[in-house]
């Protein structure tokens, strides 16, 4: 398994945090890196997201199963091409509290027999992309 993990720091309680991150269905409006987001905020739940492509239009789309979570602290959800054993992405947002509000601490973790393929690209590619929704989400939550 190979991971990418990102940080923010947000200036505002966990609980906002919480409540605008699990607000799937809003995603859209404020992400920069999706056109697309709908489904609940419940453990074994298939969300439907989709990815902004070029020009804004819709890029790829996957359905992600929620796999663990614990308001207002931690969730997760898993995708995966064909098998799991080919390749699975694991999403991972986990809230701390600080002094000055919220450390958001935004992973993905790639497994699967086609992560040594295309792993160079993930490095270039998903760490912006992370980056540009905490951003997001630091502004809208602000």
């Amino acid at each position: 398994m190979r991971e990418i993990r990102t940080e923010v720091e947000i200036a505002a309680p966990p609980s906002k945090v919480w409540s605008i991150l699990l607000d799937f269905n809003s995603w859209k409006d404020w992400s920069p890196i999706i056109n697309q987001a709908s489904g609940d905020a419940s453990v074994g739940s298939v969300l439907s997201i989709t990815m902004q492509g070029k020009d804004g239009k819709d890029g790829p789309k996957y359905m992600p199963v929620i796999t663990d979570l614990e308001t207002p602290k931690f969730f997760r959800w898993r995708a995966k091409m064909m098998a799991s054993f080919i390749f699975t992405n694991d999403k991972i947002f986990e809230l701390e509290e600080t002094s000055s509000g919220t450390r958001l601490i935004h992973k993905e973790l790639f497994s699967g027999m086609m992560v040594p393929m295309f792993w160079s690209k993930f490095e270039e590619g998903v760490p912006p992309m992370l980056n540009a929704m905490n951003q997001a989400l630091k502004a809208k939550v602000e």
